[in-house]
């Protein structure tokens, strides 16, 4: 048996391994100035009390602080010597859908917090809902029982501006091809279900594979009742607490077909091919991000290397190699078709350094001791770039290979915004710059620490403030194909809100009273409230207020 443990399951488990309370020694406070916080968990129907949930307060400006209480008996909490500032509060409980302060539904951002010096804040009620399950079998042509299939329950979520498919649970079949997709909040779900012989899904991002397990064929990826194509699939629209049973799924046999070729190493003083990560990604994917479709670790000293299981479509086929801290890196497109693809070589190579500097525009705003810039690739899911430290106003990107990539920076203060991006002759503010071996260049990124702000407060039709939506800056017609011009920010506990580090130009200013996160940037919605939003026009360092009426929508759920 081999394990295979994916890299971003190792981030995974980094992050779950992270304290999920921690102490810090603070400054003497007179008592005068503490805070604090007391309410209630109950259940969403009878409002029973839920006694041993878990309440968290995080502290907004030190991320690595959180304070802890359960509920006792009667479902009661207090949180008490808070210090004055900015917090999130959120209650878990094993059977409900976690909840955020200021949430009406699952979808929604939630609200901060805003605690002044000796503010008590009492009558917190959070209604949690309990979570929904779908359950069902999974069999194979033959009607018999599938185990070890990998069952899926997916959403639809905004990603880049087009509609997505995003897994929220993942589970295997049971010996009785039997699944059951629990920790479900209320929505409409895609179910799909696929089997690989000998991939075993062991746990959350890992699988084992058992090569004596090859007893059956592999499975096409099937969409509730029984199609390949989600968008010929039928949803399940599940309620708050409400379990849906009895949901089969029949898969059929498929050919599939092999990708072949060999990695060559050349890098000087290699003697070996072996240890090579090889991995196949399909693109124009369905699914808005994930692990490879195949990975695999080259094992023979002639760097052959052989991928089973493969549907036909069009890939991306990469090879990666890590020595010393380096990346080399060989990609290649390749379509599979109704036969297997021989010969598909790939020589590993070392990446290209790119220079950058930043540049300043006005004086330099940070809220970290560091700025990182990092890149990925336009074109994949997946990035295994890491980010690159500026050091004075200097930075290298090192092993950058040839492709299109997104630039992002990291530690500047809210109140900043990238006024420009150049690399070598071209202008790159679009959003993306192109790499290309033997044309050497470098990156000019120009910060400005004016960006414009916009404040105000959202109330509803009746003039009472909406705590917990989303309130966005859409840019222009003419510049809504770059993402880094929207703006957003949720609502407080007193429906104000607060949007900072915007660049110059003409926009509209939505608050929609239930919104899906990022729908702004799909042209087709923000058509449908075109007539709805205000208009507004910035300059650098403007500082505005702006009012605004949430729109009433229905959620599509």
């Amino acid at each position: 048996m081999k394990l295979f443990v994916p890299a971003l399951f190792l981030l995974f488990l980094a992050t779950m391994a992270s304290p999920q309370t921690t102490s810090r020694n603070l400054r003497e406070r007179p008592k005068t100035e503490e805070c604090g916080i007391s309410g209630m968990v109950v259940k969403l129907l009878g409002s029973e009390p839920l006694k041993t949930a878990t309440v968290q307060l995080q502290s907004l400006q030190d991320l690595a602080h959180t304070i802890s209480v359960l509920t006792d008996v009667g479902g009661r909490f207090e949180l008490k010597g808070i210090d004055p500032g900015r917090y999130r509060l959120k209650v878990s409980r094993t059977g409900f859908v976690t909840q955020e302060y200021g949430q009406k539904t699952a979808n929604d951002p939630g609200a901060e917090i805003r605690l002044l010096p000796g503010q008590n804040l009492h009558g917190v009620l959070f209604r949690l809902i309990p979570w929904g399950v779908i359950a069902g079998r999974v069999l194979d042509e033959e009607g018999e029982p599938l185990p070890w299939a990998q069952v899926s329950a997916l959403r639809e979520v905004y990603f880049n501006g087009k509609r997505k498919l995003s897994p929220e649970v993942v589970v295997p079949t049971n010996d009785l091809g039997e699944y059951r997709l629990f920790g479900l909040k209320p929505g409409r779900y895609f179910v799909s279900a696929k089997y690989r012989p000998g991939l075993h899904i062991v746990g959350r991002g890992e699988v084992r594979e058992d090569e004596g397990d090859n007893s059956r064929p592999e499975f096409m990826p099937i969409f509730y009742p029984s199609s390949p194509d989600p968008a010929r699939a039928s949803t399940i629209t599940l309620k708050a607490g409400e379990e849906v049973p009895a949901v089969e799924i029949l898969l059929r046999p498929v050919t599939t077909f092999e990708v072949r070729g060999r990695v060559y190493n050349l890098v000087a003083g290699r003697r070996s091919n072996t240890g090579v990560i090889v991995q196949l990604e399909q693109r124009n994917s369905n699914v808005a991000w994930g692990s490879p479709d195949h990975q695999s670790i080259v094992e023979n000293p002639d760097g052959s290397f052989e991928i089973a299981g493969v549907l036909p479509g069009s890939y991306t086929l990469s090879a990666l190699w890590f020595d010393e801290g380096r990346r080399y890196q060989a990609r290649q497109s390749i379509e599979v078709g109704n036969a297997n693809v021989e010969n598909a070589n790939l020589t590993i190579t070392p990446g290209i350094t790119v220079p950058g500097r930043i540049v300043w525009d006005g004086k330099a705003s940070m809220d970290r001791d560091e700025l990182l810039v990092s890149i990925a690739p336009t074109d994949s899911r997946i990035s295994f770039y890491g980010p690159a430290r500026v050091l004075g106003s200097s930075f290298v990107l090192k092993d950058v290979f040839d492709g299109t990539y997104r630039l992002g920076v990291l530690g500047q203060s809210k109140d900043c915004y990238v006024k420009s991006l150049r690399y070598g002759s071209s202008d790159a503010l679009q959003g993306s710059f192109t790499v290309l071996r033997g044309i050497p260049a470098s990156l000019e990124v120009t910060i400005s620490s004016r960006g414009a702000r916009v404040q105000g407060a959202v109330t509803d039709k009746d003039n009472l403030p909406v705590t917990g939506v989303w309130v966005v800056l859409v840019p222009d017609e003419a510049h809504r194909d770059q993402s880094r011009l929207y703006q957003k920010a949720a609502t407080d506990q007193y429906g104000r809100y607060l949007l900072r580090g915007i660049a110059p130009g003409d926009y509209k200013i939505f608050a929609w009273e239930e919104v899906q996160d990022g729908a702004w940037e799909d042209p087709d919605f923000v058509t449908t409230f075109e007539d709805r939003g205000q208009k507004i026009s910035v300059q650098e360092a403007d500082a505005k207020t702006m009012d605004i009426v949430a729109i009433r929508t229905k959620s599509p759920e």
